[in-house]
């Protein structure tokens, strides 16, 4: 086969691995950062409630698993007890919404009145969020240490799937799952390609290798990264790739509209009201 020959195949067979990614909105995204957890104890229904009246796109859901396997909405994967600190995987999920964190770790940071209604500030599960909200809001999901639960990408599809909440491959996302773990990204990849997935990365400055955007491209719709990282070069290589690009954490105008002008995708912020002042 000539060069050129060689050379188209693979540029076909290059597309055409990417036409199985599900596609993300056209439209720039504010994504709440654990709901609106500048103004409500963080993942709780409450900050929520509060992230969709200040018209945030998609709320942003941390998942662990705890030991009677139930998804629990909450970031940290140890939590405080009367014995010391416990991972979540070693707790039941009655034992962990009898664990008062949230509004007893943002009282102390922001002294504000919160609704007396106990049930908007306590521990949820995945199906708890998904009921009470349904398709009036939509979720971006985080797995969280996936590799410590064992079976947690079949669940997690499973629920989004009970709940009539994935789309197929042409209509718009209402769920984007993200994770640091590539395995894990990819696994749910094959259990239900029309999710869009989100490769998150840690560190906060320079660039994702040439090779390395090209494996995201066979199963990422876009990257997730520190807002410091972001720059005109980066952005442009990743959307050359036809990846999409959602920095965290901002929380002010000033950075926000700075991203906007180097072209991102989307947002991760604590205070979604930064968006409607502009």
């Amino acid at each position: 086969m000539k060069k050129w020959a060689i050379a188209i195949f693979l540029f076909m067979a290059g597309c055409s691995a990417q036409t199985d990614r599900a596609p993300l909105p056209d439209d720039f995204l504010v994504i709440a950062h654990r709901g609106a957890s500048a103004y409500a104890p963080e993942h709780s229904l409450y900050a929520y409630e509060l992230a969709l009246q200040m018209n945030a796109d998609y709320i942003e859901l941390d998942l662990h698993m705890t030991k009677d396997e139930e998804l629990v909405v909450i970031h940290d994967g140890y939590l405080p007890t009367d014995s010391g600190e416990q991972a979540v995987g070693k707790l039941s999920f009655n034992e962990v919404q009898q664990i008062d964190l949230y509004e007893k770790e943002f009282m102390e940071k922001h002294p504000v009145s919160l609704p007396k209604e106990e049930d908007l500030l306590r521990i949820v599960s995945l199906k708890e969020v998904l009921l009470h909200f349904g398709e009036d809001a939509k979720y971006y999901i985080e797995l969280k240490t996936p590799s410590s639960y064992k079976g947690m990408e079949e669940e997690v599809v499973h629920q989004l799937t009970e709940s009539g909440l994935l789309p197929n491959k042409d209509s718009e996302a209402n769920v984007i799952i993200q994770s640091f773990d590539k395995e894990s990204l990819l696994k749910i990849h094959q259990l239900d390609e029309s999710i869009p997935l989100i490769q998150l990365y840690s560190y906060e400055k320079g660039s994702i290798p040439k090779k390395e955007i090209r494996a995201l491209s066979k199963y990422a719709s876009g990257v997730g990264v520190p807002a410091d990282f972001v720059t005109e070069e980066f952005v442009r290589s990743l959307h050359d790739a036809g990846l999409h690009v959602h920095p965290f954490t901002v929380n002010d105008a000033e950075e926000a509209q700075r991203l906007i002008e180097l072209g991102v995708n989307g947002i991760f912020t604590d205070d979604p009201a930064i968006f409607l002042k502009k």
